[in-house]
Order: C-alpha cells, then sequence, then structure tokens
C-alpha cells in the first residue's frame, strides 16, 4: 500500500511542478472564511447556519481547505419545508404515500437527520467557480455522495445555471477565503428515489416505464450501496469509505416510440421480438426475453454523467497541454450493458456532428443492416436542450438516488450484425479504468487519485499477496487516468464483452527514457489470457530505443516513421497514438511522439462468447522501500487495444495512428 502512495505522490508532483503555488493566505486569512460569511449575514441565512451547526458543520466551514456552498435564504427553506410537509400529510394513509422526511411546517422541528442531510446537501469538498460548472454534472459530489447535474435555462431574458434542473444560481462566485458561495434560488431537492422508480414517476417515459415493470428490471437496479463492504481501519485516507451501487439509463421518451409506431406495452413487445427473437416469450423476467434484452441494453453499471461519458482528455487544467493535445480527433468510450453486450459512445470531432454525444455512431453511408438505419447514430440528448424541447420536459431531473437518466432521440437496440460488422468493426481501444463501474459509481473515475481493494471491483481477480490497487487522475496518459500494479502484482482484469472473432491483443507499456537507471532482466511481467501464456515475459526495463524495441522519432527518419512502424510490428511493438497527448521530460507532446510511451502487441486469439481474463504477473522478486525505488517493477495500466485481425492483416488498408 505505501507503494501506492509514493506513485500517488510522484504523480501529483508531476502535474504540480510547473504550478506557481499562491501561499499567501496558506497560514492566516485576511479575508472572510464561509462561516463568517454566514455569520455576517445572518438575518438573511440563519436558517442555514443553524442547520450547518446541527450537522456539525460550520466549524468546517471556519478552517483551511476549499469548499463550495450552494446558499438558499431562509424564505425559500421555510417554503421548502412547508411544501415537503404539505405532501408528507397528503399522502400519508394512501396506497401512494411519500416519505419526505419532513412532517412539521417549521424549520425549527426539522429532525436531526434531515437536518443533517440538508445542510450537506448543499456542500462540497472543493472550491468551484461558476465557470467550472459546464452541462453535465460538478466532478465532486456533495457531502450527502450524490451527483449534482448541470443544465442552462433563460427566464425573462436572464441566464441561469440550474442545480438538477431544479434550483438557479442567482448570486454566484462569492469567493471567501476557503471557497466559494454560490447563492441559490430554493434548496436542493432531498428526494431519495430509485433510477427505476425516478423513470417510472415521469409520463413521458410511460411506455419504456411500463417495459420496465413488465420485465422486473426495476429489481434488478433497486440496488444502492454494497453493504459487505467494510472500510479497513488500517487504512489510509485515499480509499473510498463506502461501495455504492449505481446505474446510468439511456432512455426514449414516449414521443421518439410514437414516431416509431409504437404506442402500447403490446407494440414495444412486437418491436422487440423482431430483433431479438421469440425465445421465452411467456417469460418476460427471463433474460432470454427479448423485451428483457431491449430494456437491458439501455442500462449500463456505473454512474456516468453528460461530460464524463466521453472524457475530453484535456483533465489536467493546463493550458500548454490543451493547446498542444487538442488534435480533433474523435473522443469515444465502450460500455458493457446489462445485456452483457457492449455500445460504444462517440463525441465524432472529425465530423460535422461533433457538438454532440452519439450511442453507436456510423460513418457508413448504408448501415451493415439496412434495417439498422434507424437505430444507429442515437444522440444523448443534454438537459438543457432536452428541458427545452417541450413544455412536459420542463422540470425533469436526471439524478435518482443510485443512478443518472439521459434521454435520447432514436431507439437504441442491439444487433449482432451491424455491431461486429460495423460499428465494433474497429480497432477498439479501452480505456482501463472505464472497465470497472465501481469506480465511475463511487466518483472515483475521472475524478481523484484514490486507492481500492482489490475486490472491490467484480471485474478484477486477485491472484498474488497484494490486496490493493491504486487510480490515479489527473494523469498524462490516455483520458487523464491510470491504474498502477506495484510491489509483488498478480492481477486479472476481465475483458470487455466483444463480438465473437479474431483478435490482435495490446496493452500501453511506459518504457525508460534510456537505458540508464535499472538495466535489469528480472524486471519483468508475465501475461496471461484465460490462464494460458501470451508470448515470453514483457521486459520493463527495456528503453524504447534499445534494439530489442528499435523506437525512432518520426522525424529522424527519411519516412515520416514509416518503416520504423513496421520494424516495430515485427518485434511485436507500436509507437502509443498520435491522437492523445502524454508528456516527458521535455513536456507535453502528442504519445507517439514520447519515447517512454509504446504498446506491446501480446497475443492473438479467437474470443469466444463468455468471459474472458487477461493476467498481469510480476516476476520480480524485489519487494517495495524507499532505498530500492528504481530497482522494483511496475506497470501502469493505461488502456487495452482489441483489434480485429482483418484489420492489422490486410497490407493494402494499413492502420491509422490515432
Amino acid at each position: 500500500m505505501k507503494r501506492i502512495l509514493y506513485i500517488l505522490a510522484i504523480a501529483l508532483s508531476i502535474l504540480a511542478c510547473t504550478d506557481d503555488i499562491d501561499k499567501s493566505n496558506r497560514f492566516t486569512f485576511t479575508g472572510e472564511t464561509m462561516a463568517d460569511f454566514l455569520l455576517n449575514r445572518s438575518e438573511k441565512y440563519s436558517h442555514m447556519i443553524t442547520l450547518l451547526e446541527r450537522a456539525g458543520l460550520l466549524s468546517l466551514l471556519n478552517t483551511y481547505g476549499q469548499y463550495t456552498l450552494f446558499l438558499p435564504d431562509n424564505a425559500s427553506i421555510e417554503k421548502f419545508v412547508a411544501e415537503k410537509d404539505s405532501v408528507y400529510h397528503a399522502t400519508i394513509g394512501t396506497s401512494k404515500f411519500i416519505n419526505t422526511g419532513i412532517s412539521s411546517p417549521l424549520v425549527d422541528e426539522l429532525s436531526d437527520s434531515m437536518a443533517n442531510v440538508i445542510a450537506r446537501m448543499h456542500l462540497i469538498d472543493r472550491g468551484y467557480r461558476m465557470a467550472d460548472f459546464g452541462e453535465g454534472a460538478i466532478g465532486k459530489w456533495n457531502f450527502v455522495d450524490k451527483i449534482l447535474s448541470i443544465n442552462y435555462k433563460v427566464v425573462d431574458e436572464r441566464f441561469y445555471i440550474m442545480l438538477n434542473n431544479h434550483s438557479a444560481i442567482i448570486d454566484g462566485d462569492n469567493e471567501v477565503e476557503n471557497g466559494f458561495v454560490h447563492i441559490i434560488d430554493k434548496p436542493l431537492d432531498t428526494k431519495h428515489t430509485t433510477i427505476a422508480n425516478h423513470i417510472m414517476e415521469h409520463k413521458f417515459f410511460s411506455i419504456f416505464s411500463r417495459a420496465i415493470g413488465e420485465t422486473g428490471f426495476n429489481y434488478s437496479i433497486a440496488d444502492y450501496i454494497d453493504y459487505a463492504y467494510k472500510f479497513p481501519d488500517d487504512i489510509s485516507s485515499y480509499f473510498p469509505k463506502q461501495k455504492y451501487i449505481k446505474y446510468t439509463a439511456f432512455v426514449e421518451p414516449d414521443e421518439v416510440f410514437r414516431a416509431n409506431g409504437i404506442h402500447t406495452l403490446d407494440d414495444l413487445k412486437a418491436f422487440a421480438e423482431k430483433w431479438y427473437g421469440t425465445e421465452d416469450r411467456d417469460n418476460p423476467r427471463s433474460p432470454k426475453n427479448a423485451l428483457h434484452k431491449f430494456v437491458a441494453y439501455h442500462f449500463v453499471e456505473g454512474e456516468i454523467a453528460y461530460n464524463r461519458i466521453v472524457p475530453s482528455r484535456s483533465g489536467l487544467n493546463n493550458e500548454y497541454y490543451d493547446d498542444v493535445c487538442s488534435t480533433g480527433h474523435d473522443l469515444y468510450n465502450y460500455f458493457a450493458t446489462m445485456q452483457g453486450t457492449l455500445l460504444k459512445v462517440l463525441k465524432p470531432l472529425s465530423t460535422t456532428d461533433g457538438l454532440n454525444i452519439y450511442i453507436n455512431y456510423s460513418k457508413r453511408t448504408v448501415p451493415y443492416n439496412y434495417e439498422m438505419r434507424k437505430h444507429l447514430n442515437v444522440r444523448i440528448m443534454e438537459l438543457t436542450e432536452f428541458t427545452r424541447m417541450n413544455e412536459e420536459y420542463a422540470d425533469f431531473v436526471p439524478v435518482a438516488a443510485n443512478g443518472i437518466i439521459h434521454p435520447i432521440d432514436k431507439i437504441l437496440v442491439y444487433n449482432e450484425d451491424e455491431m461486429a460488422g460495423n460499428i465494433l468493426n474497429e480497432r477498439m481501444r479501452f480505456d482501463a479504468a472505464a472497465l470497472f463501474p465501481e469506480l465511475s459509481s463511487n466518483n472515483i473515475w475521472q475524478n481523484e487519485s484514490m486507492e481500492f481493494p482489490g475486490d472491490y471491483c467484480k471485474g478484477i481477480k486477485r491472484y498474488g499477496t497484494e490486496r490493493y490497487l491504486g487510480y490515479i487522475c489527473p494523469y498524462p496518459f490516455y483520458n487523464c487516468d491510470c491504474i498502477p500494479f506495484t510491489n509483488r502484482f498478480d492481477w486479472a482484469i476481465k475483458l470487455p464483452p466483444v463480438p465473437s472473432r479474431t483478435y490482435e491483443i495490446r496493452i500501453n507499456v511506459q518504457l525508460l527514457p534510456e537505458p540508464i537507471l535499472r538495466n535489469r532482466e528480472d524486471a519483468a511481467m508475465q501475461l496471461y489470457l484465460d490462464d494460458v501464456v501470451c508470448d515470453v515475459p514483457l521486459n520493463l526495463d527495456l528503453a524504447a530505443i534499445d534494439e530489442r524495441v528499435g523506437w525512432i522519432a518520426d522525424n529522424e527518419t527519411y519516412d515520416n516513421g514509416a518503416e520504423n512502424d513496421k520494424l516495430l510490428r515485427n518485434k511485436g511493438w507500436m509507437k502509443a497514438p498520435d491522437s492523445y497527448c502524454s508528456s516527458d521530460y521535455y513536456g507535453y507532446l502528442p504519445a507517439r511522439d514520447a519515447p517512454l510511451y509504446v504498446r506491446k502487441i501480446i497475443t492473438r486469439e479467437h474470443l469466444t462468447d463468455g468471459e474472458h481474463w487477461l493476467r498481469f504477473r510480476n516476476l520480480s522478486e524485489d519487494a517495495y522501500s524507499l532505498e530500492n525505488y528504481y530497482n522494483v517493477c511496475y506497470y501502469m495500466l493505461d488502456y487495452i487495444e482489441i483489434v480485429p485481425l482483418h484489420i492489422v492483416s490486410d497490407p493494402t488498408k494499413p492502420e491509422d495512428r490515432h
């Protein structure tokens, strides 16, 4: 574990080494703290002061650190409490009872638990300016571990930033010594509803809602937290305190179904059987049933906000990095659905559609399967756009207790022929951290560096004695993150469910800049696919310029590296892609131009349907210590490429460098 902490520290130091840190307020506050801001305006914000005191948080806001407070005034809190009390008493004793947790119209009579929830709902443990709020969601959770979505509204010609499409920021960027205070027009809603029930509560999702109920899928996505997970007593603070279970839903509004002739649940069943067959027709709760398959393809495990569906690769908050690395290449991710198949999400920056994000985007003029023409290029609608489309959608809140909902503009289906022959008939590069939904469910992925136990993610198997893994973000790798394997590591990860066929499988490798640091033959890693050895052990002590690799910079060749690419492939290596940026000792540059970063071809195998596991085993016997830091074998897992063999076997169509 100490080894992981050390690497986390190094990663953070790399990112901070060029920043000028303002230390002027490190020890002495010269202005208002967040607590001062409240107390100096107590006549207007006394309710929030009381709620924060009851939650034990007011003193925290008088300390060092960076926080964000969304602050409603007294009148709005009184109105909020009265409305919640009214709903409680209007529904009590009925079949539609809504337990709001508030049974008195008086703020002073709130229970301790509800006072705690309201206070924590409005506080984030990181300082955010309004300029940091982009369409999607705020990066850090609030103090009740909930995501806060962001969208925009214009009311009476005034522009507002909306939180959960419910509370408007009416006076933002009140800067204090320890963060920012944003005044909002009403308190954030404390409603706690599962994602299935949240969908089913909206009349404009009625057809899909009936399908959820018919298949019993609401029970499959009802979990919220894994109570079996226990936070170890001897672990550092860089460790998840809990293990939430969350989901992401891509859902068609009724008007999308109606535009395709689907008006009832029976219509949807017939449509599903057209694509998924009639097996187990009379048992909609069977995973083999067509309607069940249809619903399952709309859900992925993990909570993925709109602005994280396809990471920008500019997550280092570094202007120089953004300037150098704005390549214009498509941004994409792949996610395993609860149907057990893949969907691809893409922001096609190389096309005129580059402002949007799509599911299963096709650049072919004619689909591989002509019947799929209405079900490709499914656009995920931004919340701002969706709430403006129809008055019925105006108050839609996408965030549920255990997930988030994204409306889509076409009917989403999976077709094996189309996916294998078109959408997934490409070099598939999987961001390693995105393979584990537990990381996005717990606000780790694309957010902050963290340690976690090896059994935290069901897609990871532990073979050796190491108990912990790490996640580093931001870091100058693909999608700005990586998972370091350290000490005597021996881990296996489950590969994504790609269509059955023969593939070439590759991994990223970080080599040495020069052959001067270690030069040890036993700094090696053995790879296994489904417990079968892949090639000879991979020497992690090589330098890219070593003759056993043969890396030569493109600008040092007569043909821009074409012959060098062939030489590298013959030795089982490839240069890194040019579609993202990384860093070496000279600063940020396209990864292809950095000798530290290469790809290793590890095997060519036929992947059948079912699970496949890729194992990474450290063959070095050395254990970590500060004294022998440079003599310890470690590996930074960044991405895995799974490439249909025909793509790399056709000399007339060489693979692109992206």
